[in-house]
């Protein structure tokens, strides 16, 4: 598995992928969600997407592509591994 740094390193049909993913399943709001994060996000797109994505993406690469798909993003300070929250409503997990 290829791993994923930046959205231009994900081929375009993974970009496309990935975009659709945020634009069907997420809805914007106006202010920042503090309990939704790039990591818990993109382990739900994960396990969405399963076998389908043969990248692996990291919360740079994932916070790109929601401000591509128009959403702000504010960095998570405290965490370790840089993470990225959102103006992004309440997610159910599955």
């Amino acid at each position: 598995m290829i791993k994923a740094n930046h959205f231009s390193d994900l081929s375009l049909p993974d970009q496309d992928i990935l975009i659709d993913h945020i634009i069907f399943n997420y809805k914007m709001i106006p202010s920042i969600n503090y309990q939704q994060t790039a990591y818990g996000l993109i382990a739900r797109f994960n396990r969405i997407t399963g076998a389908d994505m043969g990248q692996q993406i990291t919360s740079q690469c994932f916070m790109e592509a929601m401000v591509k798909a128009g959403y702000k993003a504010v960095p998570a300070k405290k965490d370790v591994i840089p993470n990225w929250y959102f103006n992004v409503g309440r997610v159910q997990y599955i």
